[in-house]
């Protein structure tokens, strides 16, 4: 009876861990699959990031190399003096090619999920006030997700979607000192002078007390 006893025992003890060890496997993979989505994530904001950097960095440069740090003296005398004029958005194209040529370079280098689309890069040059603006790169792309179509059996998904979206200045001070010295003259004219802003005031406070 003892070894009868011993034997159900020894059984029991092999069904439950085996019961066990399955679910520590699929807990071990499930962990993997969530920290490889998470770092996943944080690559692409990492690139998206320093694309923006860089973009913003060079903006004026149109034919500068985000790749490369360094800039030639010929590229820095071949910056056109209208670059913001006449609503010329030559730099903003050249902006979303150089764009998507690094951060295209970046992903392939970097991520080591297999991706189920091309990644897209969109950019965006938007006006913050006078000669200042800011660069918008935004990525969105779909990568599988390790271990994937086994985890999809638990109702999980096998592809994860990253969209994610940088900001950074555009560093163009020249055109921004260009720009407020401009107006800071234009404002200093004769026609705007002391007398005519002052007879302006009197006749807005004269229209509000009278409003009152």
């Amino acid at each position: 009876m003892k070894k009868k006893a011993h034997v159900n025992e020894s059984g029991e003890v092999m069904l439950e861990g085996l019961i066990v060890y399955t679910i520590t496997v699929f807990l071990l993979f499930f962990l993997l699959a969530i920290f490889s989505v998470l770092f996943q994530a944080w690559n692409v904001q990492t690139i998206a990031n320093e694309t923006a950097a860089k973009a913003a960095a060079t903006y004026k440069l149109a034919d500068s190399d985000l790749a490369d740090p360094y800039v030639s003296v010929d590229q820095i005398t071949g910056i056109s003096r209208f670059r913001y004029w006449f609503g010329d958005d030559s730099l903003e194209r050249e902006a979303e090619t150089k764009s998507f040529e690094y951060s295209q370079d970046r992903l392939q280098k970097t991520t080591y999920t297999k991706a189920v689309t091309q990644p897209e890069v969109a950019v965006q040059v938007k006006e913050d006030t006078l000669a200042r603006r800011h660069i918008e790169v935004t990525i969105t792309g779909e990568y599988t997700v390790p271990f994937g179509e086994a985890l999809s059996y638990f109702g999980f998904d096998s592809i994860a979607h990253y969209e994610t979206t940088a900001s950074a200045e555009c560093l163009d001070l020249i055109d921004y000192i260009d720009t407020v010295d401009f107006a800071g003259k234009q404002c200093s004219l004769d026609i705007l002078g002391s007398s005519l802003v002052g007879a302006i005031n009197k006749m807005m406070k004269l229209i509000h007390d009278i409003t009152d």
